[in-house]
């Protein structure tokens, strides 16, 4: 994981030029929002890659779970629903984009 705090331009380039892993939660909560949307991992992947600064809506900011490392969360319109989108950089050895989190918002309304 990352110690460094990216910017967010930093952090979509990443999403745009390298692997992108989405986590395989206990909770099961990513692979159910990508089954009910009707979605394949690889639109999931296409999604992570479309971000734009204008989704940020919060980071970088301290990973509570992992000492010194920085996550940035954003959140996308996807087919109807407002996804949740967690993330960290992965920069020990190749750069990895880790997709903690990609489900449904439990925030209600965005302006």
């Amino acid at each position: 994981m990352s110690s460094h705090k990216y910017t967010v331009d930093e952090v979509i380039n990443f999403c745009q030029s390298n692997p992108i892993y989405i986590v395989d939660r206990l909770d099961g909560k990513n692979k159910r929002f990508i089954r009910e949307v009707h979605m394949s991992i690889d639109e999931a992947i296409y999604e992570i890659r479309n971000l734009r600064k204008e989704f940020l809506f919060q980071g970088p900011f301290l990973d509570r779970d992992i000492k010194n490392n920085y996550l940035y969360e954003f959140h996308k319109h996807i087919r109807g629903r407002w996804c949740y989108i967690k993330l960290t950089i992965d920069d020990k050895k190749n750069v990895v984009v880790r997709v903690i989190s990609f489900h449904e918002s439990e925030v209600v309304e965005y302006a």
